[in-house]
């Protein structure tokens, strides 16, 4: 498929597709979303009980790198069930592509908060066209991070008014999600995940396991 020319797209397939996707694998993807939360509660807490302004600040640096590694653990975990593959907890801690993903999260993340001091809609545009880098990375681990945003940016190209409804969609989830005592989030965290792997793949021409009854 030539570049830019990505594949029709539903988003009622797609929040379907996460939705029935994840309650036939909940088990490892909610394991893995509380393993995510205790690693990232337990680095914070360890770098709050200090009063050393330095290792405070050395830890602020380690819990965002460790949260950049357990964001592409659960974007891999998410992609093998796409694939028909059980997720696991030790993809959480796989570092393929680590260095792509951080230099293109720092880039999504200038352009992003730019954007949103451009009166907030040119943020939304800018998190709407590079929403696959990071999926993107994690498939091919030695693909650069300004190739990675790039092709995001095809990817995305003439589908903004449809990712953006399904954007809508998944907020939506992940609202009802916290309104529930945040409890909700521990489930809506991975039904979003997937569904953003369904519309990754779709939208890529790629083929997407069928859920199994």
């Amino acid at each position: 498929m030539p570049a830019g020319a990505g594949a029709p797209f539903s988003v009622g397939d797609a929040v379907g597709y996460g939705w029935n996707a994840y309650w036939k694998n909940v088990a490892p993807m909610l394991l893995i979303t509380v393993v995510i939360l205790v690693i990232q509660f337990a680095v914070n807490f360890i770098g709050s009980a200090t009063r050393s302004t330095f290792v405070q600040l050395l830890f602020m640096i380690i819990g965002w790198i460790v949260s950049m590694i357990l964001a592409m653990g659960l974007i891999r975990a998410s992609l093998a069930v796409v694939r028909g593959q059980t997720p696991e907890v030790n993809m959480l801690f796989q570092t393929e592509g680590l260095g792509p993903y951080i230099v293109a999260s720092i880039l999504f993340g200038i352009m992003f908060g730019i954007g949103l001091i451009l009166c907030i809609v040119p943020g939304i545009i800018v998190g709407i066209i590079f929403m696959f880098y990071g999926y993107l990375i994690v498939e091919n681990p030695t693909l650069g991070p300004t190739d990675a945003l790039k092709r995001s940016q095809e990817l995305t190209k003439g589908k903004l008014g449809e990712l953006f409804v399904f954007g809508l969609a998944l907020f939506g989830i992940n609202l009802v999600g916290a309104i529930l005592c945040g409890v909700g989030l521990l489930f809506t965290y991975g039904i979003t995940a997937i569904a953003i792997a369904y519309a990754y793949r779709t939208i890529n021409g790629e083929t997407v396991a069928p859920i199994a009854p």
